[in-house]
């Protein structure tokens, strides 16, 4: 695909941040580095640098169908202080680089590595508000066996590579680099697996539902193994456990997992009175940002007994998953998770010291570890599968699903490399797993799903999740009935949360009782337990009863033709930027003299003059289906013989449009009696922001009066109508007659 716009957007940025950093520093250029003022400043620069670099990176990588992660992490690299962040600019006030090499374990500032730790929680309370524990729960042996398996032989897998290839030498089973290595392979990211499985409609299949499942599981036991980790290192490097007894190994661990199940249980044993709590601030912003507090203090009270930030992170919010604040939550923390979390990966992505990862060394022992990472996770998820009524294609589909790794092994990696637990070469290596696990995963999982048979040997019979469907006569009609739904559920107490603006789908929540919402076609599609379709069924009956009596009401309160008039008595608008309107009316699409004398026909003319657009239609059939219901609903003919029919959808790529002429009129009239003697299209695609109806405003205010139409109509040129229409002949006339 064509990324030479989102380069140069790039390019444009980040010279405005070098001009910025000029004025920033100019009158800072000789503070000592204990400056606080300047410390601040040369901070908040960076992470603008980071941010806009972040953004062209995860544009250049979805359009090569990969995850935004791998270009945030590769912009990191790039512009970090191993590469470009390193390059003298005295000029700007940088001599030493816009991310000079820090001194000590890491090699950016405090200051810029703490943004990444508060991105890291963050993340993490994320990852626990999307935990579904009763998905989990209904398929807890599967997933739960599964989980176990892909995390026990990932973690053997990856302690096991630093033994047998010797990574700086003398490691044992019980070193801490062996130990960081193995909880590194243990992590999961199902995000990828999730799209796909999606794409190829395999998202309920027993293989999909299983490997989600799993993913659970996965990620409460990564987490766990992590603290555990974390907790026996603190021993071994405190310099009294040479031979660490397995008893005292057992006791670690067994007093980790006491104190997140103490927490996760009490958690989730009060989540509805903190939940209550929270609400009690009304303002739904408030309480998920105190909610993202609370998540910090418990991070922070698990930092100080010993184990990880993020574990307390990830415990909050496992804790108010079940609540009916959960889509609220992530929905209003969504901004602070687009503004962090790319920032973090970019962090990383500085850490990595690229002369290191090509040594041969490092690259060798990164490749033996990422395969040691992808066959881990394929045969300890697929064998146990094997004996959960699951053939050979599903097991393996099953652990291709569970095979990339993402952000919890980057966490992992900083925590280590931080900690000076793992050196910088394990931290390229562990760079390179991450990496590669996620761009061979979809090729992999692609090839499973691919094998033809089936993935079960008996098959499953859900009876326990419906899925409720209701037909309208129109997408318009389906629209209206959506929205009027939404309110109908929020007057129930229902929380609802945005998750998809394309498809309009919604999750809606309140306390136990959790659907989705989504708008297919002319249909609204609910997915819920199959004890809450009567609920859904009398809410979606009283909201379209609602519905039709306000429909009622507003016929006897106006009349559209009424309000047709308004258009064409305007006599000012608010100008609409010039090269828009060239956008979506050139001279191509304009008809001197239309064919046809019936509305239909000259429609269909016109649609067929779109072709000349410079925009793409894939269906004209359909452009002139959206032409034709939105007439059905109300005429577009106006005064002074203008007719102006428009619509919307997805046939078209942008908003364009095509004028048509009939100087002697065609055989419909407008609102006045007066023949129509111009007709301009307009379409537009749907569910897109962009100027459909500013330009119909700006195109009918030029068309006040019968004498300008007069003007549109004798025009002797499709330039000259065009010119007309958009208003750049009275424009020139105007700037001639103030003698510019």
């Amino acid at each position: 695909m064509d990324t030479s716009h989102i380069v140069e957007t790039g390019a444009e940025a980040a010279a405005a941040v070098a001009q910025a950093a000029q004025a920033a520093i100019a009158n800072n250029h000789g503070a000592e580095d204990g400056d606080i003022v300047h410390r601040m400043t040369i901070l908040v620069l960076q992470a603008a640098l980071i941010l806009f670099a972040v953004r062209l990176g995860g544009a250049i990588v979805k359009n090569f169908n990969l995850p935004s992660v791998l270009g945030e992490l590769l912009a990191g690299i790039i512009i970090g202080p191993y590469l470009l962040g390193a390059i003298p600019l005295s000029w700007l006030g940088f001599p030493a680089g816009i991310f000079p090499v820090q001194s000590g374990a890491l090699a950016v500032t405090p200051e810029l590595y703490g943004l990444g730790q508060i991105a890291s929680i963050i993340l993490l309370f994320m990852a626990g508000l999307e935990t579904d524990l009763q998905q989990f729960l209904k398929y807890s042996i599967a997933g739960t066996v599964i989980g176990i398996g892909g995390v026990v032989v990932s973690f053997i897998a990856g302690d096991a590579s630093a033994i047998f290839w010797g990574v700086g030498g003398g490691h044992t089973f019980l070193s801490p680099p062996s130990l960081f290595l193995g909880v590194l392979c243990t992590a999961t990211s199902v995000g990828i697996t999730a799209r796909i499985l999606s794409e190829r409609k395999q998202m309920d299949s027993p293989e999909g539902v299983t490997i989600l499942a799993a993913a659970i599981i996965d990620d409460v036991l990564g987490i766990i193994a992590l603290a555990i980790i974390i907790a026996v290192i603190g021993v071994l490097t405190a310099g009294g456990a040479e031979g660490l007894p397995w008893g005292h190994i057992g006791l670690i661990a067994l007093k980790t997992v006491a104190v997140c199940v103490v927490f996760a249980g009490l958690g989730l044993a009060f989540a509805n009175r903190i939940a209550r709590f929270l609400k009690s601030f009304q303002n739904p912003t408030v309480f998920a940002v105190i909610a993202l507090g609370m998540a910090m203090v418990v991070g922070a009270i698990f930092e100080s007994a010993g184990l990880a930030m993020i574990v307390g992170a990830y415990v909050t919010g496992l804790s108010l998953s079940k609540t009916d604040i959960t889509f609220v939550l992530q929905e209003r923390l969504h901004a602070l998770y687009e503004f962090f979390v790319p920032l973090f990966f970019a962090v990383m992505g500085m850490l990595v010291d690229l002369s290191r990862i090509f040594q041969w060394e490092v690259m060798k022992f990164g490749l033996i570890y990422t395969a040691f990472a992808v066959l881990a996770k394929i045969a300890g998820c697929a064998l146990p599968a094997l004996f959960l009524n699951f053939t050979m294609k599903g097991a393996f589909r099953i652990g291709a699903g569970m095979v990339p790794r993402g952000e919890v092994a980057l966490i992992v990696a900083g925590i280590g490399l931080s900690a000076g637990i793992i050196s910088r070469d394990m931290f390229g290596a562990a760079i390179i797993m991450t990496l590669l696990t996620t761009m061979v995963a979809p090729p992999i999982l692609t090839l499973a799903l691919s094998i033809s048979g089936k993935g079960v040997r008996r098959e499953i019979v859900e009876t326990d999740r419906r899925e409720t469907n209701f037909a309208f006569p129109s997408e318009i009609a389906a629209d209206a009935a959506i929205d009027n739904v939404l309110l109908a559920f929020h007057n129930e107490g229902f929380f609802t949360s945005l998750v998809d603006q394309t498809r309009r789908m919604y999750h809606l929540r309140r306390d136990n009782i959790a659907f989705s919402l989504w708008r297919d076609g002319n249909n609204l599609s609910f997915s819920s337990n199959r004890q809450d379709v009567n609920l859904i069924n009398t809410v979606v009956y009283e909201a379209i009863v609602q519905l039709h009596q306000a429909l009622e009401h507003m016929r006897k309160l106006a009349k559209p033709d009424e309000y047709r008039r308004t258009l064409s008595s305007v006599t000012s608008v608010r100008t609409m930027p010039m090269r828009e309107k060239r956008d979506i009316l050139t001279p191509e699409t304009v008809i001197m003299r239309l064919g046809s004398r019936d509305k239909m026909g000259a429609i269909r003319e016109l649609v067929a003059a779109l072709e000349r657009s410079k925009h793409e239609i894939t269906d004209l059939e359909q452009v002139m289906e959206s032409i034709i219901e939105r007439e059905e609903i109300a005429p577009t003919e106006l005064e002074f013989g203008v007719a102006m029919p428009h619509g919307r959808t997805d046939a078209v790529d942008g908003a364009m449009a095509a004028v048509g002429i009939a100087p002697d009129g065609l055989g419909f009239v407008c609102l006045d009696e007066s023949p129509v003697r111009l007709m301009i299209l307009v379409v537009s695609p749907k569910n897109t922001s962009g100027p459909h109806l500013q330009f119909l405003a700006s195109v009918t205010a030029n068309l006040r009066t019968r004498e300008l139409v007069d003007k549109v109509v004798a025009a002797q040129t499709p330039e000259e109508a065009a010119d007309l229409l958009i208003g750049t002949t009275d424009r020139k006339t105007a700037k001639r007659a103030s003698g510019n």
